[in-house]
């Protein structure tokens, strides 16, 4: 990903090179003062995007910034690529043309009360600080390029952790049905066993019951046999009654 979001930056940065016009001279009113100023369109871009890369470049810079007469303006400070005195600072940016010619246009100009400044170096470096400002452009979309990715991985992150966890649930499921799968494997192994515990006790019963039937038919035919001879002691017995009587 890396890789990828630096050729994407290096090709923005080509582009935009190709983007920004040249720099223009005009004139341009703040407040009562009409003053020369120089102007910068930029094509394929919107109105933020070059606003924020202002602000970046004088927040690098450690300008601080206030609006004045609609323009974002750094009031009274030293801008080195600029003057070795305090100036005024004043950029727009402002969106101009139809819908097919549609441009983002920079103005930036510059006032002191410094006369000591000479008025044609200080034009010459507005100028060529102008000309700076397309790297800021191009270094706040990369930015924004890398913010947004960075949203991306976090959501990717969030989405991995919650698929992790959702994961780790199941197999957390699983090993409790498997152990339930294991104890009641369990439970049939000792059913089992005792299945055969009671198969071979039926057996030993069924070989009890054949030994006391064989046993019962012995009895039975000793008790016929005592039976028989009780009938015989009693027919005696008569016999000698008859004879006694």
């Amino acid at each position: 990903m890396i890789k990828k979001f630096f050729v994407a930056a290096v090709a923005m940065a080509m582009s935009f090179a190709m983007m920004a016009q040249g720099i223009q001279e005009t004139v341009v009113t703040v407040g009562e003062l009409t003053v020369p100023a120089y102007t910068m369109s930029f094509e394929k871009t919107d109105v933020k995007t070059v606003q924020e890369a202002v602000k970046l470049r004088f927040s690098e810079a450690r300008l601080k910034t206030k609006t004045i007469e609609g323009y974002l303006a750094v009031p009274e400070q030293l801008v080195a690529e600029i003057a070795n005195a305090p100036v005024t600072l004043y950029t727009k940016v402002a969106e101009q043309g139809k819908k097919k010619d549609k441009k983002v246009v920079l103005t930036v100009c510059v006032t002191t009360t410094d006369l000591t400044i000479d008025q044609n170096m200080l034009k010459e470096n507005v100028r060529s600080y102008m000309a700076g400002f397309p790297p800021y452009i191009d270094r706040y979309e990369a930015l924004k390029i890398m913010n947004a990715e960075q949203a991306n991985l976090k959501k990717a992150e969030k989405a991995a952790a919650a698929a992790a966890s959702e994961v780790a649930g199941y197999d957390k499921s699983i090993a409790a049905s498997q152990k339930k799968i294991a104890d009641k494997q369990n439970e049939i192994k000792k059913l089992n066993e005792k299945i055969k515990q009671c198969e071979q006790d039926i057996k030993d019963l069924e070989k009890s019951i054949e030994k006391d039937k064989s046993k019962k038919a012995e009895a039975e035919k000793k008790a016929a046999a005592a039976d028989e001879k009780v009938n015989s002691v009693r027919g005696e017995v008569e016999r000698y009654r008859e004879m006694s009587e």
